[in-house]
């Protein structure tokens, strides 16, 4: 695979719980903010759904096999929005959280704060696609969607509790592999693929995912649909949840944490395996995912020899910065020169020497170029995991004036404990 372009899983698995911590930080306007649009991004997918359904009768009472596979190579457009806008989607989350708190990068109360929050706000966001964008614009209010919205509705509503569950276990399994595949693609062609694959797959089966199921309830009840309140709740909404939460740590345990995280690592130390060299560059999960990196010897050693060459003729010759590159320009070039061009422009002595003071923020994984990370942030990211017990104490002792970015989650036990304290100490 070409290293510009791919990540290999334990990469993948490591942006992941990059991922996890990062979301964990939002601020409070920011999350609920990105998981409303989120549900606007993905209700695509619902809103084409309910097209092909509505306006292809002849498709669907001929050949409803068909119909299936066309509505699952719609759905991917919604949830590709989402990863390349960076917003906030219930189902995803699931497997970022799962696997940062195996990884103890987040705490369990970050989870449920988050699950929570991106869950009911992802229903607002759909109830506001589904009234304004398409109940008030009447482009659903024609007879064809008005029975097409009754009859998905219907068809979701028809199972039990157990088999809306279980439908719900496959569907997030389907969505967090999708997550997790393009994770480890960068062309944005390649993630569309990865992403389509696996969607295609839980879609065309009848599989079941909350958010998704979300649009499909709310244009079915604008549209007068006879399936009660009660029921679609306790038939659809609520086992499909616990069944996407189910589906999504299954996976994010199992497959990212331990196949592609823990049973690396683990091998790796009962091997005596050579340190695992990180490529340059950070991955672009979500657009803003930060993972240490370890500095490549052979491309650092050749760019530092290289600037002091430069500065040393530059010295003895009086020669000038153009003259230089004329000169190293008919040099033979070396190895990773050229791959990595970018990262020699951003490695210049100003750019080194104004983010040499900066310490990325404590339980956040440091940015490239930035200070020597912390204990505890070595450990999240592959560095020294098996000193896993040790170093939580270390960092007490050692990181404890270290810049931290605090999780929501940490905030209200900071908040709720220094509450406590001042009560206790104004009754005293």
């Amino acid at each position: 695979m070409d290293d510009n372009h791919y990540l290999t899983t334990y990469e993948a698995s490591l942006a992941v719980v990059a991922t996890g911590m990062k979301k964990a930080r939002l601020k409070p306007d920011t999350l609920l903010i990105n998981a409303i649009i989120g549900a606007m991004l993905f209700s695509v997918g619902g809103m084409l759904n309910l097209l092909v359904h509505s306006m292809l009768p002849g498709i669907m009472n001929n050949n409803p096999g068909l119909l299936r596979f066309l509505q699952g190579s719609f759905y991917p457009i919604g949830l590709f929005y989402v990863v390349v806008m960076g917003a906030e989607l219930f189902n995803a989350n699931v497997l970022f959280f799962t696997v940062a708190l195996c990884r103890r990068g987040i705490s369990v109360l970050d989870l449920l704060i988050n699950w929570f929050i991106t869950w009911w706000f992802n229903l607002v966001g759909n109830i506001f696609v589904g009234y304004i964008i398409s109940h008030y614009s009447n482009t659903t209010s024609s007879d064809a969607f008005i029975e097409g919205s009754h009859e998905l509705l219907a068809s979701k509503v028809e199972y039990s509790f157990v088999q809306n569950m279980i439908k719900g276990i496959a569907g997030n399994f389907f969505v967090s592999l999708s997550i997790y595949l393009q994770i480890m693609a960068k062309p944005l062609h390649v993630k569309f693929l990865m992403l389509y694959l696996p969607i295609v797959t839980f879609i065309s089966l009848d599989f079941t995912h909350c958010v998704a199921d979300m649009y499909i309830v709310i244009i079915g009840k604008i549209n007068h649909s006879s399936a009660p309140w009660d029921k679609i709740c306790w038939k659809l909404l609520l086992p499909g949840t616990i069944g996407n939460i189910i589906g999504g740590a299954f996976f994010g345990i199992v497959v990212c944490w331990y196949m592609h995280i823990y049973v690396v690592e683990r091998d790796k130390k009962e091997l005596n395996l050579p340190q695992y060299e990180f490529r340059d560059q950070q991955p672009e999960l979500m657009q803003d995912s930060r993972v240490v990196r370890q500095k490549d010897p052979v491309f650092h050693d050749d760019i530092q020899k290289d600037n002091e060459e430069k500065h040393s003729l530059s010295d003895s010759n009086g020669s000038s910065q153009t003259e230089m590159l004329e000169t190293q320009s008919n040099l033979e070039p070396r190895p990773y020169l050229e791959t990595h061009a970018s990262a020699i422009s951003r490695l210049s002595n100003r750019r080194k020497n104004s983010l040499s003071s900066i310490r990325s923020p404590k339980n956040v994984f440091p940015v490239y170029g930035m200070d020597e990370p912390l204990t505890r942030e070595r450990t999240i990211a592959g560095d020294h995991a098996h000193d896993q017990e040790v170093t939580d104490e270390v960092d007490d002792d050692n990181d404890g004036n270290a810049n931290e970015a605090r999780s929501i989650g940490s905030q209200l036990v900071r908040m709720f404990t220094t509450r406590s304290k001042k009560d206790a100490s104004t009754e005293c």
